[in-house]
């Protein structure tokens, strides 16, 4: 052995089985020890000197073999394991965070000797957050995803939170399509709405299966399979960003906005002077909000009910009973 212990923690069946029969036996000679076992001296020994660099047990001068508490041996054991564990989280935290910085320098040292990104990437559900956050960020325009099963995948990871609430705050336009079903369920809607309140556009479908998410107008990144830890795809080919980009706006075309019945007071009342005629600038003095605040407002409710003109809205909004 060296004196080198196996990793903490990892006791061999060997010295587990001799360990237990020194808790019962203690002190005992190594002679004692292989009768009582079955064993050659050299198995023992073996045995013993993996136990004693563990801090297990002691030998002395004579060759006696003795245990301490196991409370104590097995407490210092486990505190060392504790220790290592955590200085491998920190080592895979620090991979993990480097691993953007790394691929952008990978990716500009490609483009500075005019080599081409691979048309094809297959992405593991580890590298998902970080290859997403990667194309989010160098693909400019707008994010457009459908996304037919919400309890999986990258969305989830704190850090891609973080980016699309920090990349819809700077201006950035994200469109996100969700199946129907999933505002029946009252833990998942409430999720649905809450990234609706950071400024995601919303649109709901039944016949949606395919998970994908085009970034701007360069990339798509393809879920291959429903199943948990399988790999996603990420296309960089033209035509094939481009058709995805048309099932998007197909799909986006036929879903429909969420009902919302409780509108927030402030939506309330535009769309109330709205319906009385009122001009912009009348509705911002009402409203005490600037004049480019109820442009804004006004052409995200016509995105978001999926109409063209104001008049359209009025009829959507009195269609949905929404200021019954």
């Amino acid at each position: 052995m060296n004196g080198q212990p196996p990793p903490t923690g990892e006791i061999p069946e060997d010295s587990r089985a001799l360990y237990r029969l020194l808790l019962r036996t203690t002190p005992a000679s190594t002679k004692d020890l292989a009768v009582s076992l079955g064993w050659p001296d050299t198995r023992v020994e073996a045995s013993l000197l993996i136990l004693r660099d563990l801090g297990l047990v002691a030998v002395d001068e004579g060759g006696g073999i003795r245990v301490g508490d196991p409370r104590m041996s097995i407490g210092r054991l486990l505190d060392r394991a504790e220790q290592d564990l955590e200085a491998r989280r920190r080592h895979v935290s620090g991979l993990r965070e480097s691993l953007e910085s790394y691929e952008l320098d990978f990716r500009r040292s490609m483009q500075l000797t005019g080599q081409r990104l691979p048309p094809f990437e297959e992405v593991t559900p580890m590298t998902a957050p970080q290859m997403v956050q990667m194309v989010a960020r160098t693909s400019p325009g707008p994010v457009c995803q459908v996304t037919p099963r919400v309890h999986t995948g990258p969305e989830h990871d704190p850090s891609v939170i973080r980016r699309r609430q920090e990349s819809m705050q700077a201006g950035q336009q994200v469109r996100t399509i969700f199946r129907l079903d999933v505002l029946t369920d009252p833990a998942w809607r409430g999720w649905v709405e809450s990234r609706a309140a950071d400024g995601e556009q919303q649109r709901f479908a039944e016949d949606i299966d395919l998970q994908f998410a085009v970034f701007g107008n360069s990339v798509v990144l393809v879920e291959e399979s429903a199943e948990p830890d399988t790999y996603s795809l990420l296309i960089r080919v033209p035509v094939v960003v481009e058709a995805f980009t048309a099932l998007f706006e197909e799909y986006w075309r036929r879903g429909e906005p969420a009902p919302r019945a409780d509108l927030p007071t402030q939506t309330r009342r535009l769309l109330e002077l709205l319906a009385m005629g009122y001009k912009d600038e009348a509705i911002a003095r009402h409203l005490g909000v600037g004049l480019r605040t109820v442009r804004r407002r006004v052409a995200d409710l016509v995105e978001t009910h999926g109409v063209q003109t104001r008049y359209q809205l009025g009829l959507e909004v009195g269609r949905r009973g929404l200021l019954d």
